[in-house]
């Protein structure tokens, strides 16, 4: 299938919000040469009538040779978030946790 006119893909990559959505995502990534890994997240959202809470963690640890260890928040839409991390780093190893709170509030 070939398409000829591909204009209306210009605007793929934007994000737009449709009816007061909210967006909330956590991504983990640990890495060594040679050793263990291990990379956890979690996300849960909850409607309370119509305030929208959302909590999110994330954990990265990596231990051996070349240690890398990483966690990446995404939020759009909330009307306060409190992002917490705590991180450390050695020879042999790597580490990181990301805890989220999100509030969407209805305006």
């Amino acid at each position: 299938m070939m398409i000829s006119d591909l204009s209306y893909f210009e605007k793929i990559s934007e994000n737009e919000l449709i009816l007061r959505g909210a967006l909330l995502a956590v991504n983990a990534y640990a890495s060594v040469d040679a050793g263990s890994t291990l990379a956890i997240t979690n996300v849960e959202v909850r409607n309370k009538g119509k305030v929208t809470k959302a909590t999110g963690t994330g954990t990265a640890l990596a231990v051996g040779t070349n240690p890398l260890a990483n966690v990446d928040v995404y939020y759009l839409g909330f009307d306060k978030v409190k992002v917490k991390v705590s991180s450390g780093q050695g020879e042999d190893y790597a580490f990181e946790t990301v805890k989220i709170k999100a509030m969407d509030l209805p305006n």
